[in-house]
């Protein structure tokens, strides 16, 4: 059985806070199992300053095996949390 994934896409952080209050999330999330973080297969090529070295995370939501990318902000880039396809 396919369960749906609860989360929800990010297109950019309002702000620092709003980010660290993510990355709590998300940690909450592992630590509860409900996921896991994954290899990363394709480097974010997305708006982020091409000169700029983002750090990316990838996560599995575990029940429905989706998994999802975590860009960390470096601005003028806001960072994103997206479904990879």
């Amino acid at each position: 059985m396919r369960f749906a994934c609860p989360w929800e896409a990010i297109d950019r952080f309002q702000n620092l806070v709003e980010f660290r209050s993510f990355e709590r999330w998300i940690a909450g999330q592992v630590s509860a199992g409900m996921a896991r973080q994954v290899r990363v297969e394709q480097a974010y090529a997305g708006h982020a300053p091409m000169q700029a070295e983002v750090v990316e995370v990838w996560y599995m939501h575990v029940m429905s095996r989706e998994v999802w990318r975590l860009v960390w902000p470096e601005p003028p880039f806001d960072g994103v949390f997206q479904r990879i396809p």
